[in-house]
């Protein structure tokens, strides 16, 4: 009985190991659409431990940029972690924030959840980034996410090359 017991035990701390799913290769790096020039996504992939931190560089349809008539001010979208749903494919929740400069004294960020990202990558060059920004009710004007419209979208992505 004990015996059973122990290796029911090992079982279950094995299979959330066994579970988790390796990248088939690093897409560390820029990642756009060639055709929509002003927006990109950068992807960081850290060695050893298979953790993500994206990062989406776009415009904030809020925020219309007093020096540039018909344009936005820019917005980024932070994804810091996902899960890894195959080796080509992630998943994460993502985040508005805002806060001071890192170099003044007392900076805080204050971040908040807006919704995922996925990224599906079929081969080492290519892929498709699924966003789907979807904010809170009920934000405080001051929250970095208020009047945040929802929207979503699919998008081809290339690696940028240097």
């Amino acid at each position: 009985m004990i015996g059973r017991a122990f290796a029911a035990a090992i079982l279950a701390l094995a299979l959330p190991a066994a579970a988790q799913v390796a990248p088939a290769a690093n897409y560390s790096d820029m990642w756009y659409l060639p055709s929509e020039s002003g927006w990109g996504v950068s992807f960081t992939q850290h060695a050893g431990t298979n953790q993500v931190f994206a990062v989406w560089y776009t415009y904030d349809p809020r925020t219309p940029d007093p020096a540039a008539v018909g344009r936005f001010k820019p917005l980024w979208i932070v994804m810091p972690g996902g899960t890894w749903t195959s080796p080509t494919s992630i998943t994460g929740s993502v985040y508005v924030t805002t806060g001071q400069p890192f170099s003044q004294a007392g900076s805080s960020t204050r971040p908040t959840a807006v919704g995922t990202f996925t990224f599906n990558f079929a081969s080492a060059s290519s892929g498709t980034f699924t966003y789907n920004i979807a904010v809170p009710s009920g934000l405080a004007a001051d929250d970095p996410a208020f009047g945040l419209p929802s929207f979503s979208g699919t998008k081809s992505i290339s690696r940028q090359s240097f």
